[in-house]
Parts: structure tokens; C-alpha cells; sequence
């Protein structure tokens, strides 16, 4: 008998570190990659263009596209290896939940009969087998490889940046930053609604299977029901308004970056300090930046949603132990 991790990232990687290892290896591929695609639109203006040079150009333009099929290619593994790890821990959760709530409950005294008491709450079981153990399943296919590919892309983009024309670059990094300030702030009291909303839905699963049927079928819906159902739909109000002030926010940082590297390198390409396909390149870069950016809250977001849902779980466990027959082999794309 194993102890079951209190954290949520050590349970991923303790029944998916084989498969963890292939998506990681396939993120570390791809990440330079990234800024490839902007050299080359850099040199097709600045270079073949300018210079009206039809095999230059024939020539770049079949690296763009070979680096576009290789890009793909790299992309649709890692993704597809994410999907089966996902699939992996669902059931893994899954037999997880029914061990520690079935198999290795406590025995009941022996003086107890196990008529007169309800040993497990069916309803929140219910609810950790559908939905709970499905969103946590759902994380854990990026849980190291998102955040890696995401920071990744943002580091060798930005250097890129940097490396081409400092200035242009520090205005849009200037414009971006603010994201990390409001991000968190947002996304600590959406977590705590989240919380707050599964054990909710736990209740709600609880009164269904404890109220017997012949008591519910042709009767007004109980004062606890409404009481119940009122309390979701106020803590999903609060979780959704806070969600789309945060996007708002978001969505107007990421779309002044291009108007402030379009406005600064314009001046720069009309007093001969830069040239066009370097303004270009950069607001090819500055969508590359506006995914990934994206993407990274979205992982914050998920981040801190899974360990709270895990801990949630574990709550619910009237036991901590594992075994390995609750991990099954999982399936892996190579």
C-alpha cells in the first residue's frame, strides 16, 4: 500500500511520467521553432523583395512552408500525446475514487449494523466520477508541457524581438506585462468560487439520491432544492462576470501591442532607422505572442483550479491509500 499524493502534480507524474517525458520532449522540439517563420518573412520583404529576386524569393518561401509542415507535424504529436494522457488519468481518477471510497472505507464497528447508517454519499460520488474527475483528467494532459510550451514560445519570440530591434521590442513587453499583475488577482477569486461552486454540486447530487422518489414525483421542488440550485447559479454569476472582466482586460493589453510597434516603428522606418519587414516581422510576432499569452492565463487558470479540485478530492476520501491496480497501463504515442 502507497500513500496518495497531496499534490495534484505529483499524482500526474507518479501515472504518466513515462508519457510526460515523450509530450516534453516534443514541446522542447518545437519551441525553436517559433521565431523561425519571422526571420523568414523578414528576409522575403527585406531581402528578396527589395531586391527583386525571384529565386531568393521562390527559395524562402519553400523554407516558410517546409518550416509550417515541420511545425504541424511536431504540434499534432504533442497534442494528440496530451488527449491520451488526459484519457489515461481519467481512468485512473477514476478507479481511484472507487478505492478510496469503496475499498478501503474503515470497517464499521462490530456492534453497528451497516443498515442503520450510510456509509457513503452517493450523490458526491456521482459527482467525482463525472465531472470532477473529467476536468482534473483534462489538465493533466498539459500540466507540465502547456506551461513549458507557452513560456518557451514567449522567451525564444521575445528574444527574437530583442535581438532584431531592442526598442520595439521593450513596447511591446512594456504594453504586455500589466497581464501578470491582473491575472492573479482575478484568478484567486475565481478558484475560490470554483471551490465553492463543486461542493455545491456535490449537495445537489447528495439531495437527489437521498430524497426518495415517491416523495419528489408531483411535488412542488423543496425549499433546500431551490436553496441549492439559487446558490450555483449566484456563485456561477460571480465566477462568470469575474472571468470576462479579466478577459476584457486582457484582450485590450494584447491588442495595443501592435498599435505600439506599428505607431514607434513606423517613426523608425520613416526616419531610415528600420525597414518595413522589420515592422512586419514583429507584428507577425506580436500575434505569436497574443496565443501563447492567452494560453499561459488559461494555464494559470487551470493550474490553480486542478490543486484545488484535487485537494477538494481528497477531502472526500474517508482513506489516503492507494494501490497500483488503480493505475492501469496507460496508452502512449511515440
Amino acid at each position: 500500500m502507497t500513500r496518495m499524493p497531496t499534490s495534484v502534480y505529483r499524482y500526474i507524474f507518479n501515472k504518466s511520467y513515462r508519457q510526460q517525458i515523450v509530450v516534453i520532449a516534443l514541446t522542447l522540439i518545437l519551441l525553436p521553432l517559433a521565431p523561425v517563420p519571422l526571420e523568414l518573412q523578414r528576409r522575403i520583404l527585406d531581402d528578396a523583395v527589395a531586391q527583386k529576386d525571384t529565386d531568393m524569393l521562390l527559395k524562402l518561401g519553400g523554407f516558410y512552408i517546409l518550416a509550417m509542415l515541420v511545425a504541424a507535424g511536431f504540434k499534432f504529436a504533442m497534442r494528440a500525446q496530451r488527449e491520451l494522457i488526459s484519457a489515461n488519468i481519467v481512468r485512473s481518477l477514476r478507479g481511484s475514487v472507487f478505492h478510496y471510497t469503496y475499498t478501503a472505507a474503515p470497517q464499521l464497528p462490530k456492534d453497528q449494523n451497516p443498515a442503520d447508517v450510510d456509509e457513503v454519499d452517493e450523490g458526491a460520488v456521482v459527482s467525482m466520477m463525472s465531472s470532477e474527475v473529467e476536468k482534473l483528467g483534462g489538465f493533466a494532459g498539459s500540466a507540465i508541457s502547456g506551461p513549458l510550451f507557452e513560456i518557451g514560445t514567449l522567451v525564444f519570440v521575445l528574444g527574437y524581438m530583442f535581438w532584431v530591434e531592442p526598442l520595439v521590442a521593450s513596447i511591446a513587453l512594456g504594453l504586455y506585462s500589466p497581464q501578470f499583475i491582473i491575472v492573479p488577482y482575478f484568478q484567486k477569486k475565481m478558484n475560490l468560487l470554483a471551490q465553492e461552486k463543486a461542493l455545491r454540486m456535490r449537495d445537489l447530487g447528495s439531495f437527489i439520491v437521498d430524497n426518495p422518489e415517491d416523495e419528489l414525483l408531483r411535488s412542488a421542488a423543496p425549499k433546500s432544492f431551490v436553496s441549492l440550485v439559487e446558490d450555483i447559479l449566484r456563485i456561477r454569476t460571480r465566477y462568470i462576470l469575474n472571468k470576462n472582466v479579466m478577459k476584457t482586460i486582457n484582450n485590450l493589453l494584447i491588442a495595443l501591442g501592435p498599435f505600439g510597434v506599428i505607431s514607434y516603428g513606423g517613426y523608425l522606418v520613416i526616419q531610415g532607422h528600420a525597414e518595413i519587414g522589420v515592422i512586419l516581422a514583429f507584428v507577425s510576432g506580436l500575434e505569436r505572442l497574443g496565443g501563447p499569452i492567452r494560453d499561459l492565463v488559461g494555464s494559470y487558470s487551470s493550474i490553480t483550479d486542478a490543486r484545488i479540485r484535487y485537494a477538494t478530492l481528497l477531502q472526500a476520501f474517508p482513506s489516503i491509500e492507494d494501490t497500483e491496480a488503480t493505475a492501469p497501463a496507460s496508452v502512449t504515442l511515440v
